[in-house]
């Protein structure tokens, strides 16, 4: 019977896991609590995001309409007139192309990570 304890006590130690380092959980559960944190954190830059997207678009529509109402009052010919409303709208219609991209893949990303 104790040779048989001693056997059972060999093999019960050999299964005994040992931890890396000591603070191994404490680390493993701050990395937890800092995934957490950027999540939440994610979550208002992406309402920072769609608001600022939003005023951004509002504020170059309006300066939008103020440099074409600015570049009709200049004295110029009519050609170079057109070619720089065309252009500054060409400028501003990729901007907001660029953002709307930008802001998609955020809600992407966001969606993506929800599921998961």
């Amino acid at each position: 019977m104790d040779n048989e304890h001693k056997k059972m006590k060999q093999i019960m130690q050999m299964s005994k896991v040992r931890m890396p380092f000591d603070d191994f959980e404490q680390r493993i559960m701050g990395q937890i609590t800092d995934l957490e944190n950027a999540k939440s954190k994610a979550h208002s830059d992406k309402k920072y995001a769609i608001i600022f997207f939003l005023l951004g678009s509002i504020c170059g529509i309006l300066l939008n309409n103020y440099w074409m109402n600015k570049l009709e009052r200049i004295e110029i010919m009519v050609a170079y007139r057109n070619y720089i409303a065309i252009i500054s709208q060409i400028i501003f219609v990729v901007l907001i192309c660029s953002f709307c991209h930008q802001l998609w893949k955020l809600i992407k990303i966001q969606r993506d990570k929800s599921y998961q």
